[in-house]
């Protein structure tokens, strides 16, 4: 499992047996890691606390460990390294899980605790950092990727059908689910207790201490928006600060947006060493972004590096890309490419603009929910007409009005018509029986009250626990992982969260304008093109690549035996494929390659649909080139 895991932490490795009070064997944890804070050998892992009782195996950072350090320390704690893993250890010792909602930062961990015979699972609030667990034959193994699991041997080699129906509805696997059978991952915010049953170990049910927006109170009383703008701007700016804080050289992620120009802008106020950036330009000129990065990094002085990627450098990158896929994904590329580059310049860590669009409304996902919100004011029946209505529409555009419709609320509505890949008859019909019940996230199973959120928050709310969960995160951790490259996202803190969810309650944006409050919160550091011009997102071409370069590959694989392993209905497939060559309405890119990813992934991994009689074991994989 370590070896297997030595991209994400090229640095040191370590394996320690683990034991109980009375010297009974209780397992071994095992660590690769990526030095960024203190590099000495005092940051070795796993780590084992001065009384010896404690032990940790830790992948994160916590950006206010110095403060809490100084805490513990003035509790009697003595510390031997100046590393955050020690921090996390001694605070867990004196005070058990309480300590978590303290920590500030992204993480994923395992503490065991020889004098009790229990082990800790614990994963960040936003489910920055990974988390998979499986129980087999009464042991409990966990790692920071599925695939760490399955090299054990331990773990089948079978399709979770949920997962798969879930992966088909939304391009990403919805958590705790994973795309293999028996595998979950630990819940955000939430603890998992390890205890001994028997001769076994178990894992206990997660336990939350923290949500993604806090508890879903608000300040009272009403505040200025001039107040608003204020507290975004310092808590953005500190969350720079704290992400800024590591003995390695740290570089951003500069596509010249609104976004990532924030960070840029406010890395280069704080930092006191140069700033790297780094952008990916293509050679269709509507798509790149070369022109405002080069604009962005001159206006914040960074060393700026553009990264040239065509059609065909994409095809030579699958390999690569595809072994470094943990679970199928229907996003992610982008991020493999320019974290590879970042990283061959020697770089170990990055910050990017990720999670300003789910918290300050960047997405269309926002306004639309403005605009039909007054469907929900009448009553449901004509909603539901109207839904059953675009249900008997074959086009994938009516599928999503038809699902929108038919929901609870206008903010879920909106949210699942804005990130359905493919609707449920579309399911049902691709995988050739009753789609499994996929419901896509749902932010109130979390602990957070919102029935006294505005529209605006809710719709923040299923994007920051659904999209960005299961989507972005999870690959911007995967990708950059893959080359040891720690992504940091000073979007996604606590704090940052909490102003801007605050704001988004008390300040309306009647008018559907792009991020209003943030782009006053930084106003200084934008030019007017930032403003002005449209959204375009960290996307590749893929459109044009796929009828194009990648056409023979995409071909090859989508008119082969590998749907039937995966569960699929191989015609079904070929006519999805048909209609994105023939433009039909509204079958655009995301589908075809959604249909391609799964089947060169789980053929890459040599994973199958449960009881298929159709083999991809053993089967040598080669891209076909143009």
């Amino acid at each position: 499992m370590t070896a297997f895991l030595r991209h994400r932490g090229p640095d040191d490795f370590g394996i320690t047996d683990l034991c109980t009070a009375s010297g009974q064997n209780a397992g071994a944890f095992g660590h690769r890691r990526l030095a960024i804070i203190d590099l000495s050998s005092a940051g070795h892992q796993p780590m084992f606390s001065p009384s010896g009782l404690s032990c940790i195996t830790y992948n994160g950072e916590i950006y206010n460990y110095q403060a809490l350090m100084q805490e513990l320390e003035s509790e009697g704690v003595t510390f031997k390294s100046h590393c955050d893993t020690e921090v996390v250890l001694a605070g867990f010792e004196l005070h058990g899980p309480s300590f978590l909602s303290r920590l500030r930062g992204m993480f994923a961990f395992a503490i065991w605790n020889s004098a009790t015979g229990k082990g800790y699972l614990v994963r960040d609030r936003f489910g920055i950092k990974p988390l998979y667990v499986t129980e087999q034959n009464g042991t409990v193994m966990f790692a920071s990727e599925l695939r760490a699991l399955l090299a054990t041997g331990r773990v089948a080699r079978v399709l979770s059908a949920p997962a798969v129906a879930s992966y088909l509805a939304t391009g990403s696997v919805a958590g705790p689910m994973t795309i293999v059978e028996g595998v979950y991952c630990v819940p955000p915010g939430c603890v998992v207790e390890i205890s001994r049953n028997g001769s076994s170990f178990v894992a206990g049910e997660p336990i939350r201490f923290a949500s993604a927006c806090g508890s879903g109170h608000e300040e009272s009383g009403s505040l200025h928006p001039r107040s608003h703008i204020h507290k975004i701007r310092n808590a953005l700016r500190e969350s720079v600060r704290y992400h800024l804080v590591s003995d390695v050289a740290v570089a951003v992620f500069l596509s010249g947006g609104i976004d990532s120009s924030a960070i840029a802008g406010l890395a280069s106020e704080v930092s006191t060493k140069p700033i790297e950036s780094f952008t990916v330009t293509f050679a269709e000129t509507d798509y790149s972004e070369a022109q405002p990065a080069r604009e962005a990094a001159k206006r914040f002085n960074t060393n700026h590096h553009e990264i040239p990627l065509s059609g065909d450098d994409l095809l030579g990158a699958f390999p690569d890309a595809f072994a470094a896929m943990d679970q199928p994904s229907l996003d992610g590329m982008n991020t493999f490419v320019v974290s590879r580059a970042v990283r061959s310049h020697g770089l170990k860590v990055v910050l990017s603009g990720l999670g300003g669009d789910e918290l300050f409304g960047g997405y269309p996902s926002f306004h639309r929910a403005e605009i039909v919100s007054p469907l929900w004011k009448v009553p449901s029946l004509f909603r539901h007409i109207g839904s059953a209505a675009a249900r008997h529409i074959s086009d994938p555009r009516a599928q999503r009005i038809s699902e929108m419709l038919g929901d609870k609320s206008p903010a879920r509505g909106v949210y699942r018509a804005s990130r359905t890949l493919f609707g449920p008859q579309q399911v049902m019909k691709l995988m050739s029986m009753p789609a499994p019940a996929n419901e896509l996230p749902v932010a109130e199973m979390e602990g957070i009250d919102t029935s006294n959120m505005s529209l605006m928050q809710l719709v923040s709310l299923y994007e920051l626990t659904g999209y960005m969960r299961n989507t972005l995160l999870r690959d911007s951790d995967v990708f950059s992982m893959a080359h040891g490259l720690e992504l940091r996202v000073p979007f996604i803190d606590e704090q940052v969260a909490k102003v801007a969810h605050d704001a988004a309650r008390q300040v309306p944006n009647p008018h559907g304008e792009r991020k209003p409050l943030l782009v006053e919160a930084v106003s200084d550091l934008l030019s007017p093109d930032n403003i002005s011009r449209p959204k375009m997102g960290f996307t590749l071409p893929f459109e044009r690549w796929m009828r194009n370069e990648l056409f023979n590959e995409m071909e090859s694989i989508l008119d082969s035996e590998g749907a039937g392993a995966v569960g699929l209905d191989r015609n079904e497939v070929r006519k999805v494929w048909q209609s994105f060559q023939d433009r039909h309405g509204g079958m655009n890119w995301s589908r075809p390659w959604a249909l391609y990813t799964l089947i060169r992934w789980a053929r890459q991994n040599e994973i199958v649909w449960p009881d298929s009689n159709v083999s991809v074991a053993g089967l040598a994989y080669e891209p076909v080139l143009t």
